[in-house]
């Protein structure tokens, strides 16, 4: 029988510029050398707790059960927020108490919530500054190693949940909501899912779909980006079934002169 190597993944807002993120694998591969560490970015906006959520959000489930997810995008470091280890069913995560996790929260049963506390499972003098190095990164590859998480310190009840902007209807045909993310090709990416544009449709059936944005009606529902003209503004759901407002072959953020926190009505007839 194989034996899988656990994989531990990373998310920060530490860029690949400086040290940071060898750093942390450094002390990773250090304590447990029998690991797969996989970068899932490290280009988040300095201090974006919600758009490494989000990012979280998109891919986590498509790692293997029991993959540990390492997030340290951590504005608050050295403060008095918890640096904690969240079990839910199939995943484990590590990341300061800051709300990161919230889009997880919404979709994994959480099973258990640790503080990090326990010294043997952290490095020794942790500094104030750079909590992804000393505590985040030996306790994720002691977690690997099969030590229980009950190990790591006492349970934890109140972790923070940052309320998440929700779509809502506004009468029978209106869907209103938010752009949550804007990726690298400037496609708008909205908090609609596709569960909210079922449910919205099953009050109001038909056929006709136009979303209202940037003062721009934009008509019509499209499968892929290159079903339309070229630099012709769409809708469609896309890889995380939510809402997008895209440009085929074009940035829809740029055109649109919009980005996260925009709002965007959908017109159901």
């Amino acid at each position: 029988m194989v034996t899988r190597i656990p994989i531990i993944t990373l998310l920060t807002d530490f860029g690949t510029e400086d040290h940071f993120v060898a750093s942390m694998k450094a002390v990773m591969y250090t304590v447990n050398p029998q690991i797969n560490i996989v970068d899932i970015s490290h280009d988040v906006a300095a201090h974006d707790v919600l758009e490494a959520g989000f990012l979280l959000r998109c891919c986590y489930a498509y790692f293997p059960s029991r993959t540990i997810h390492v997030v340290v995008v951590d504005p608050t470091v050295g403060s008095t927020r918890k640096a904690i280890l969240v079990a839910t069913d199939n995943y484990y995560f590590l990341a300061p108490d800051n709300g990161v996790l919230s889009f997880i929260y919404e979709v994994e049963t959480v099973s258990s919530v640790v503080e990090i506390t326990a010294e043997h499972y952290i490095l020794q003098n942790v500094s104030k500054t750079f909590h992804g190095r000393d505590v985040f990164a030996p306790a994720a590859a002691w977690l690997a190693k099969g030590i229980d998480m009950l190990n790591f310190g006492e349970p934890v009840e109140d972790y923070v949940k940052l309320p998440l902007p929700k779509a809502k209807m506004v009468g029978e045909s209106l869907l209103k909501g938010t752009v949550i993310h804007v990726d690298r090709f400037g496609n708008l990416i909205t908090n609609i899912s596709r569960e909210d544009y079922t449910a919205a449709r099953e009050k109001m059936p038909g056929n006709s779909f136009k979303t209202l944005i940037a003062k721009q009606e934009i008509a019509g529902l499209k499968e892929f980006y290159s079903e339309g003209k070229k630099s012709e503004l769409m809708n469609l759901f896309g890889s995380t079934d939510f809402l997008e407002i895209v440009q085929n072959q074009g940035s829809a953020a740029k055109t649109l002169g919009v980005g996260r926190g925009a709002e965007i009505g959908v017109v159901l007839k």
